[in-house]
């Protein structure tokens, strides 16, 4: 790590340039990205925006700035209320249920878990508390048991976006014939809500304005402005939340604190499929276990950052797959000294090898965070590593300490899978465990049975229990 903090660009959605990364507070940078809505399994597109921006806080801190990490999670919305609704559950135990999944697969992706990661159900009393100040400045009104933030009181609507406010008003109201009534109660078309009436059956909460639960756009805000403050460094997430929904976050945070929201803004490309997003709504997507299943986390992190995240990314099997040769290019050359006793020194030739590949990767990185270029040195100074022969492995190890120190920036492991158990012994020593469990749960010893489910579940083995005894399988 460095002592000093690196020049570091990145690209601002807001001013559409490449930016000097200067942090409101010296070297302390505090990052807020919109994390999932736990309504559904996570697919290819989420695993995406979490490597992502799991490698940028790991850059950064990487080079020498202390990084306050935040990633919420959505646990009240229109979503996750309908689907629960469908599967004749309580959406509070919908949550909980794809939340521990989400949080499975970051795990699984090497995905550090983020310094704070508040749920929107912890903060309704600042959410209220936040709309109240809005009404009383004037830039929010009660209609019916809804409160509307008035977007026409906010110079500056559409800034980040790039949206003429007239344009959008003309196409909001050419889109209210089924809602023309609501729109009557609105000052104005493109008014979003800040707080919705409920039924006394939905989830909700009781408010100034009548039983209701917040609108999405005002969580985030208060979320931020609760943990990180009036004015953060950096507001991250996909390009499918730059409007509405971040638009709306200035709009709000902005109106009420007078001063920016955020410094920058930073958003991720697509992951397409035949030239489209992978969306759930469109039903081209795979899932994060699903993928787990058939390539190992590495690969699908290698497969992500080859693109720069600002760029869409096409998928396909093919796609993926091919990244397993570069990986194995990469994990060979990280374990050509297993085993062996080092030999020989390490002259000025490597120890420069060393220095150049060292400044070229920061290099990459401190060009908005340009992962893309980034790997393509670390291959470099792979196929450097294998080529120096035995009897120069410790000159060896120096460039191998190089790169997993560098490929860990970028979560990767460069585990070597080659050694992995054949099937039929993972098998007998999983069926060696489960029967170690059985007993511990009959003998009534459940700490035991539980944390022979733990160790089992923290090497990648789901266990579940059903009436014909407990089976198993990889996640």
């Amino acid at each position: 790590m460095n002592s000093e903090v690196e020049k570091i660009q990145v690209f601002n959605t807001l001013t559409g340039k490449k930016e000097d990364f200067v942090p409101v507070s010296g070297k302390t940078v505090k990052i807020y990205a919109c994390g999932p809505t736990v309504y559904d399994s996570s697919h290819l597109g989420h695993a995406r925006k979490e490597i992502v921006w799991d490698t940028v806080q790991r850059y950064l801190r990487f080079v020498g700035y202390d990084v306050v990490y935040v990633r919420n999670i959505t646990d009240v919305d229109d979503k996750i209320i309908n689907r629960a609704r469908e599967r004749g559950i309580g959406p509070d135990k919908l949550a909980r249920e794809y939340t521990f999944a989400f949080w499975e697969d970051m795990h699984a992706l090497n995905v550090q878990a983020p310094d704070f990661e508040p749920r929107a159900t912890e903060f309704i009393a600042q959410m209220i508390s936040f709309v109240e100040g809005l009404i009383k400045a004037g830039h929010a009104y009660q209609a019916g048991g809804d409160v509307y933030f008035d977007v026409g009181s906010f110079n500056d609507y559409g800034k980040l976006g790039k949206k003429n406010l007239d344009e959008l008003m003309v196409g909001a109201r050419e889109q209210v014939v089924a809602q023309e009534e609501l729109q009557k109660l609105k000052k104005n078309a493109v008014d979003f809500a800040l707080w919705k009436s409920a039924d006394k059956d939905e989830l909700g909460w009781q408010s100034p304005w009548g039983y209701g639960r917040p609108g999405w756009h005002l969580e985030c805000s208060t979320m931020v402005k609760h943990i990180l403050g009036e004015t953060i460094d950096i507001h991250s997430g996909g390009e499918d939340l730059v409007f509405p929904h971040h638009e709306n976050e200035i709009a709000q945070s902005e109106a009420l604190h007078k001063h920016p929201l955020a410094r920058y803004w930073l958003h991720n490309g697509f992951i397409q499929v035949s030239q489209e997003k992978m969306a759930k709504s469109l039903g081209n997507f795979k899932t994060i276990k699903d993928l787990l299943r058939e390539y190992e986390p590495d690969a699908i992190r290698l497969f992500v950052l080859q693109t720069h995240y600002r760029n869409p990314i096409d998928f396909s099997p093919e796609s993926l797959a091919a990244v397993k040769s570069g990986l194995q290019r990469l994990v060979r050359a990280a374990h050509l000294n297993d085993g062996l006793e080092l030999k020989g020194a390490a002259g000025k030739d490597i120890l420069a090898a060393a220095e150049k590949f060292k400044a070229e990767f920061r290099q990459a990185m401190n060009n908005d965070f340009n992962t893309a270029i980034a790997i393509s040195h670390l291959y470099q100074i792979a196929d450097q590593i294998s080529a120096l022969k035995d009897k120069e492995s410790a000159a060896r190890q120096v460039l191998i300490d190089v790169l997993l120190e560098h490929a860990a920036v970028l979560g990767l492991t460069l585990l070597d899978n080659r050694k992995n158990l054949k099937d039929e012994q993972k098998e007998k020593l999983v069926g060696i465990l489960l029967e170690m469990r059985q007993k511990a749960k009959a003998d009534k010893d459940f700490e035991r049975a539980d944390a022979i489910r733990k160790q089992l579940t923290d090497i990648g083995i789901a266990v579940m229990d059903t009436p014909q005894g407990a089976t198993w399988e990889t996640i």
